[in-house]
């Protein structure tokens, strides 16, 4: 983890919130109000931390969609319980599970939806960082700040791994 990010994840894990700052850049303020000092992180900052993310969040996707097919696993042949595997072939086996149930389409179309949502305002941010000039803050919005703020909390946890 990279030393500015430290005063940062401490201000975050004590109740702070990264916001957008009025002057470009975000910076994270406290619980109880107002800015914590050494919280302000740049556009340049905002940019590279994007940058180290979309590494780490795509190996981690990658990893994480393997374990949770296995995990939660699949109906069998025609929807039967013949050759079903994990949770659900166990629950269908039970007979808990109907063969095709339909919380299973739903939840997999929700976060079908949610993944291009974050996709598209994560997109959005790296095309606005991608326009900055050198040198010049950006002013950024709220859903922008939350993304980055996952972000940074993302990275601590891999960190801390």
């Amino acid at each position: 983890m990279p030393i500015p990010l430290i005063p940062i994840i401490a201000a975050l894990a004590a109740g702070g919130t990264l916001v957008p700052h009025a002057a470009g850049g975000m910076i994270v303020t406290a619980a109880a109000g107002g800015y914590v000092a050494g919280t302000y992180i740049g556009t340049a900052a905002i940019a590279s931390l994007i940058a180290t993310a979309g590494t780490t969040v795509g190996v981690g996707a990658v990893i994480m969609t393997g374990k949770f097919a296995a995990i939660v696993g699949s109906a069998g042949i025609f929807g039967t319980t013949i050759g079903a595997s994990g949770i659900t072939g166990a629950l269908m086996s039970a007979g808990i599970l109907p063969s095709a149930p339909i919380a299973v389409p739903v939840l997999a179309g929700s976060v079908v939806l949610g993944f291009i949502y974050t996709a598209w305002h994560l997109f959005k941010l790296k095309l606005k960082l991608q326009r900055t000039v050198n040198g010049e803050e950006v002013i950024f919005t709220e859903v922008e700040a939350k993304i980055v703020e996952a972000i940074v909390k993302l990275l601590k946890k891999t960190n801390e791994n």
